[in-house]
């Protein structure tokens, strides 16, 4: 069961962009402080709290947008 006007397309669209890029915001977050400040113990921290979760939304918003420029044609 389907919400009102939420297809089944829409909502891959939105979690394919949301988990893609939320992984790489938290790699990138996670990894990066320990290479490059391998001092800073609470480097990590970046990634689990700001990059990971930024990048999880800022993904699901550009899969709605891809999904309203492009993959809407499929669906019509």
């Amino acid at each position: 069961m389907e919400a009102a006007g939420c297809t089944r397309g829409m909502i891959k669209s939105i979690m394919m962009g949301a988990v893609v890029t939320g992984s790489i915001g938290f790699i990138a977050g996670f990894f990066g402080p320990m290479i490059f400040t391998p001092q800073a113990n609470q480097g990590p921290l970046l990634g689990i709290f700001i990059t990971g979760p930024l990048g999880f939304i800022l993904g699901g918003v550009a899969g709605l947008v891809y999904w309203q420029t492009k993959g809407r044609k499929n669906r019509e």
